[in-house]
């Protein structure tokens, strides 16, 4: 696979790269702005790991080779023969198009196709993504962040696409990355708001893994002032509906239900009570409003009998508002909302502080582990190779070798990862709960009158 080309070329059926040319058709005007429309899915690609992988990604792309999405953003796209597929399928309805690549295996899986020609691209993992010694979640290993494409609209309004999959929830507790997840959410929102201040059209579509009720949605609707596709077409009147009083076909209609659905075959052994909405499309709502949004991707694949992929995806018919083109088209509009102070309450960044707070001593502890298990294991092995003096040749001296040789090796891994990423990942949350602190300091003078807000900055009275 390659990277985008930024100039018009053109694209075999069989070529694998990230082709850029325009075709397709271009939407009209509608009677307040322009349409277009936006598809999100978790693919849920991982190799050796998802069942029925390649027959299930071919679906995918023969589907998407027929949608009348403008946009796409994928994730879970991990392999490249799936992606060298989907683009085989998919590049003359969508001639640009983008892998993002980041991590050590697999890379981010995030990908965005397009019918409108990309202008800039950008990839920025996660400062605070799950952590090295959890190998068998993999989520540091992928190195998950925020792929960003720069769209130019036929009008000529620039639209930033921001496509993310944070980190996973994996149980209670330190297992849950509520403290990861938050701060992923506070970098994606500090993102946006950038590109806000731009004069572009901020979408942000993806796999959150959060639910409407968490701090990462607050954030996103909030700090960064996007808001919740599902919510501008069915309001919030059914936030406070609990999943297992209705049926699972209502889950998905009435609260757009995309994950643990017992619909999906890859989930039918949950509670119907687990369903839970973690996929989005969040819009800027003062620039443009949404006709309409469904949950896709619901039925099975033909043959198999299985759902697409464990996570239903989410299609968004979205209108650029006509008040707002001219404005937005020379970035007045955007700049004057970017300048605005964010509208987050006081109460969540406290609540955001205690995420940190709590999670500080496991972050703490396992640095603190780590480096114990270190010094000890260089006392073992010191101690082991003396000791071989006083045993004879033969399986007692080797398994002394080999005992020393393991701790050796393990206590090197654990001395490296308490003193590289146990550091950069203390640093990482203490620069986090100064940038929150800072900002709320912010938002306290300003409610107090102390403080003048001019534009991005601030000064006092």
């Amino acid at each position: 696979m390659s990277g985008i080309s930024l100039l018009p070329v053109a694209v075999s059926a069989g070529s694998s790269e990230n082709s850029v040319c325009f075709s397709g058709p271009v939407r009209t005007d509608g009677p307040d702005g322009l349409e277009f429309r936006m598809l999100t899915l978790n693919c849920w690609g991982l190799k050796y790991v998802s069942k029925l992988r390649e027959p299930r990604m071919r679906f995918i792309a023969n589907e998407l080779g027929t949608s009348d999405a403008d946009i796409i953003a994928l994730q879970e796209c991990w392999v490249a023969t799936d992606y060298e597929y989907l683009r085989h399928r998919t590049h003359k309805q969508y001639p640009y198009a983008k892998y993002f690549y980041s991590g050590i295996l697999a890379g981010s899986g995030l990908v965005i196709l397009s019918r409108f020609p990309i202008e800039s691209i950008s990839m920025t993992p996660y400062t605070i993504n799950g952590r090295p010694s959890a190998f068998f979640r993999g989520d540091w290993y992928v190195g998950k962040g925020i792929a960003s494409a720069i769209i130019r609209h036929p009008s000529g309004i620039a639209i930033e696409v921001f496509n993310t999959h944070m980190h996973a929830p994996y149980g209670p507790g330190d297992a849950s990355y509520v403290c990861h997840r938050t701060s992923q959410a506070w970098q994606l929102a500090r993102q946006i708001r950038a590109a806000v201040e731009r004069g572009h059209l901020a979408i942000a579509v993806g796999d959150f893994n959060s639910r409407p009720d968490s701090l990462t949605y607050a954030l996103l609707t909030k700090r960064a002032g996007l808001q919740d596709s599902w919510t501008t077409v069915h309001g919030t009147s059914t936030e406070h509906i609990l999943p297992a009083s209705l049926s699972p076909e209502k889950q998905i209609t009435t609260l757009g239900v995309t994950c643990d659905s017992l619909l999906n075959t890859w989930r039918a052994d949950r509670d119907i009570s687990e369903a839970k909405r973690l996929d989005y499309c969040f819009h800027a709502p003062h620039l443009s409003t949404v006709d309409s949004v469904e949950v896709t991707f619901i039925d099975k694949v033909p043959g198999l009998n299985v759902s697409v992929s464990d996570h239903f995806g989410v299609s968004v018919t979205l209108r650029i508002l006509s008040t707002a083109r001219s404005k937005l088209a020379s970035g007045r509009e955007q700049a004057e909302e970017g300048a605005r102070p964010p509208n987050l309450p006081l109460a969540n960044y406290e609540s955001i502080l205690d995420v940190i707070a709590s999670y500080l001593p496991t972050a703490r502890a396992q640095q603190y582990y780590r480096l114990l298990h270190f010094w000890m294991s260089i006392v073992l092995v010191v101690g082991l190779h003396v000791g071989i003096f006083w045993v004879k040749s033969g399986w007692p001296a080797f398994l002394i070798v080999l005992g020393s040789t393991v701790i050796a090796v393990t206590g090197v891994i654990d001395g490296m990862l308490g003193f590289l990423f146990g550091r950069n990942e203390l640093r990482a949350l203490k620069e986090f709960e100064e940038e929150v602190r800072w900002e709320m300091r912010r938002m306290e003078d300003l409610l107090n009158g102390s403080y003048e807000d001019v534009g991005s900055v601030g000064k006092p009275r």
